[in-house]
């Protein structure tokens, strides 16, 4: 069974990928959730593994409206 995610905007710098505001995709080789977090009264995202931030407000900027669908597995619990 897959679990089947719908990307409705894409920033081709960052390669970030947003499914609504509060969900966004890192899309290098395998798709990995970022961390939505508020700092400073800003939304931002962090990506794993690192401690850069990326603002909304940036990634706003240059969002283009693009439909990327990710395939993952559902990861079910075994009982």
């Amino acid at each position: 069974m897959f679990e089947q995610l719908i990307i409705k905007y894409f920033h081709p710098v960052y390669n970030i990928g947003l499914q609504d505001i509060r969900n966004a995709w890192f899309l290098e080789k395998s798709p990995v959730k970022l961390v939505t977090t508020v700092y400073r009264g800003n939304l931002i995202f962090r990506l794993p593994g690192s401690g850069k931030r990326i603002s909304y407000r940036m990634l706003k900027k240059g969002l283009v409206k693009k439909t990327i669908i990710i395939r993952q597995p559902l990861n079910l619990l075994p009982f």
